[in-house]
């Protein structure tokens, strides 16, 4: 007696596959599972960490900008105050030593302007040096200080200027990193309930091909008997 048993023979078991990708949750675990599929993820891979990493570098741009605002907004406070004791010094009903307190205050404050042109972040100075110089008054005279003022509204309107754009880039950055790994996630993660099926009907498939692969070994030893004429 003899089978044609060719079905049996090429049969191949996914079983494997469909536990690889129950257990991982993806449903390519490797270049052999889907070759192009496989490129396509890992371009999709680096392209999300390359997104993430622009949108942090940004968002530590306006972490850098966040703290100029600071620095500026405290010295603009010092400058206001400076405004208000140049004012009060010009009164002629002032003693030479009443004068004299106010322009040892103003000293104060002026060193206050300067300290805080010098803040850092990250060990880096986060207003420049031309900045600095410009807006920290070159005398108490009432115009020396509007001038430091008028600069300092400068860079602060231009510091905001960049955290807007900066933010802006952040959030366009992250949209993409959401995006790419959203197309990731399709072309890569497994349909569970797909998967489950899969083992199920490979389970049965493989108790089939097994139960037949024993039917062909009972039948094969036999036909060896009846040949060599064993009962």
């Amino acid at each position: 007696m003899s089978m044609n048993v060719a079905g049996v023979s090429s049969y191949h078991s996914n079983t494997g596959k469909w536990m690889k990708q129950l257990i991982s949750g993806k449903k390519i675990n490797s270049a052999a599972d889907d070759a192009a599929g496989s490129a396509i993820a890992q371009k999709l891979k680096s392209a999300t960490t390359s997104a993430n990493v622009s949108a942090s570098n940004y968002n530590s741009q306006i972490l850098k900008s966040n703290v100029a605002d600071g620095a500026m907004s405290g010295m603009n406070s010092y400058l206001s105050d400076m405004t208000s004791k140049s004012v009060q010094a010009s009164n002629d009903t002032l003693t030479g030593s009443d004068k004299s307190t106010i322009y040892d205050h103003m000293n104060v404050l002026s060193k206050g302007v300067s300290s805080l042109s010098n803040t850092t972040y990250n060990e880096q100075n986060v207003i420049s040096q031309d900045v600095a110089s410009s807006a920290t008054p070159s005398g108490f005279d009432l115009s020396s200080i509007e001038s430091a003022t008028d600069s300092l509204y400068s860079a602060m309107a231009a510091n905001g200027a960049a955290s807007n754009a900066a933010s802006h880039a952040a959030n366009i950055a992250s949209i993409s990193e959401i995006n790419q790994a959203a197309a990731l996630s399709r072309i890569e993660d497994a349909d569970m309930a797909a998967a489950s099926v899969g083992l199920n009907t490979s389970k049965t498939l493989d108790q089939v091909n097994n139960a037949m692969l024993k039917k062909q070994m009972e039948d094969q030893e036999e036909d060896n008997k009846r040949i060599l004429g064993v009962s």
